[in-house]
């Protein structure tokens, strides 16, 4: 049986009748806004908390996976880096060397 507007109403002229119509009025601002069907049990809630736990080992794992792969990725740049920065030095220091050498020859 669902329940209506009207039902909602008749009940509160009778309860009006029989309390006072503030008791009444308590009563009416207690009953939930919808019908009972429609307020979640601690089954509900539990099913959504474990659906919570769920996507939040999900998100857990998606985010450790995209860890690992940013490390990967920086380790890789970091060791291009080095590489770059190592054949740049000595190319610069076998420049100079020969500059070194062309300037002692001269002089």
């Amino acid at each position: 049986m669902s329940i209506t507007e009207a039902s909602k109403f008749q009940l509160r002229t009778a309860m009006g009748q029989i309390l006072s119509e503030e008791a009444a009025d308590t009563l009416m601002e207690l009953l939930p806004p919808v019908g009972w069907a429609d307020v979640a049990t601690k089954t509900d809630i539990q099913h959504l908390r474990d659906e919570m736990q769920h996507l939040r080992d999900e998100l857990k794992g998606d985010m450790h996976a995209l860890q690992l792969r940013f490390e990967a990725t920086l380790e890789k740049r970091l060791h291009e880096q080095t590489k770059w920065l190592i054949t740049t030095m000595i190319a610069m220091n076998t420049v100079m060397l020969a500059a070194s050498v062309a300037l002692s020859k001269l002089i």
